[in-house]
């Protein structure tokens, strides 16, 4: 009788509390590939602060932002603008005036790209400031049927109440911040532990 070997086994994380700010990594440890899910809405978008090169980078590439490795969502900008405002998302085909960015995708391989981008994640950090993120619940779900560690940020404990089912999920930390930066800080440092 054959048996196959088992692959090994994230363990459950749930009361493992991050230290209050992140050690440093050693510099023989690779840097975490961080995926970064949240609403973008509004005239910005809240990774940009936290990605150089957000929007300017070859559309998937990963980016080096120091500490961690962005691996996505990856959108494309617009006449200067924030995609959003332009009426994009994520790489999505779509005409305004009459043009077409060049790096743009069709809507329909959008959800692909998202998934492959989370399957070659480390960490899948979600900033939660509005219940109606319904593409981010979406990846949300990819990333536990992936069985990442998944670190989600609430802006407010309200969110924290209302969406009390993903945030009791295995091998997730959930928990309230003031920013995105704030919890993507304690995201790694809480990733560092798992390693």
């Amino acid at each position: 009788m054959t048996s196959t070997p088992r692959s090994p086994s994230r363990s459950t994380t749930r009361g493992v509390e991050p230290p209050a700010s992140g050690a440093p990594r050693r510099s023989w440890e690779p840097k975490p590939r961080v995926y970064l899910a949240g609403k973008i809405a509004g005239g910005g978008d809240w990774r940009e602060p936290l990605v150089p090169g957000l929007g300017a980078e070859p559309f998937g590439c990963p980016i080096d932002c120091g500490r961690f490795v962005f691996v996505g969502p990856h959108f494309v900008p617009f006449r200067g603008r924030p995609h959003e405002w332009a009426g994009w998302h994520i790489g999505v085909e779509q005409r305004f005036d009459g043009v077409c960015p060049g790096a743009s995708r069709p809507r329909w391989l959008v959800p692909a790209l998202c998934l492959e981008w989370i399957r070659r994640c480390d960490l899948f950090f979600c900033w939660i400031d509005d219940a109606s993120c319904h593409a981010t619940l979406t990846e949300l779900g990819w990333a536990h049927m992936l069985g990442l560690p998944v670190y989600i940020t609430f802006a407010h404990g309200g969110l924290e109440m209302d969406l009390w089912f993903i945030r009791h999920c295995p091998r997730t930390f959930a928990r309230e911040h003031a920013s995105a930066a704030e919890g993507l800080a304690h995201a790694l440092a809480w990733r560092a532990m798992l390693a």
